[in-house]
């Protein structure tokens, strides 16, 4: 299994820091490896898939990219030790960064292999939480878990389950919906329903 952890970044942890540190990635390490045996035999044969935890790096962000045959996912350190993280919230921050790979149209540039965010969300819940075992329940708390973090960042509000983005673009959006909308995607992902309308238009 490709699985790497290190550091991009020196910084001066306290004993609590690191062992909060370290259970947080020893949560992470079987959460990764069923991902990585699973998702691996999605990818065309000739691609390899690798996951790279940048431990000591305090952003709560996630990237993909693609370096000749490796599909390289890399996971932030902030983003592993967040409060709302659980091995649900993080098999669905997987799901969305190969999403962008497997995920299909709209990509984010006409020569390019990215899918966009909206569409990365919606195949987390259509295929990759599925073919991962999430049951529904697991699946709406990683969901509604993951936008929450997603919000913070962006400081919108909280997404909620009982309510959805009424939004209905003219062109779709290529970039980031927000976290609402981005919810409101997952969920329709999970259901087979249309792309919600909030980034979705044909």
């Amino acid at each position: 299994m490709k699985f790497l952890v290190y550091s991009t970044l020196l910084l001066s942890f306290g004993v609590q820091a690191l062992s909060r540190l370290d259970s947080s990635l020893a949560t992470a390490e079987a959460t990764i490896e069923n991902f990585h045996t699973v998702l691996s035999g999605e990818l065309p044969k000739h691609n390899e898939l690798v996951v790279k935890l940048e431990a000591l790096n305090p952003r709560v962000n996630a990237d993909i990219n693609k370096v000749d045959n490796s599909i390289v996912i890399q996971v932030m350190g902030g983003m592993i030790q967040h409060k709302q993280m659980t091995s649900e919230t993080l098999l669905l921050l997987l799901c969305h960064e190969i999403g962008h790979y497997l995920g299909g149209p709209p990509l984010k540039s006409r020569n390019g292999w990215s899918s966009t965010e909206g569409q990365s969300d919606y195949y987390s819940g259509l295929r990759c939480a599925r073919i991962l075992g999430l049951d529904e329940a697991s699946f709406m708390d990683g969901a509604l878990r993951l936008t929450t973090i997603y919000a913070e960042v962006a400081r919108e509000l909280k997404p909620r389950l009982e309510q959805c983005d009424e939004k209905k673009v003219e062109r779709t959006n290529y970039g980031y919906p927000n976290a609402q909308c981005r919810l409101d995607t997952l969920m329709a992902g999970w259901s087979g329903g249309e792309r919600p309308r909030c980034w979705f238009n044909e």
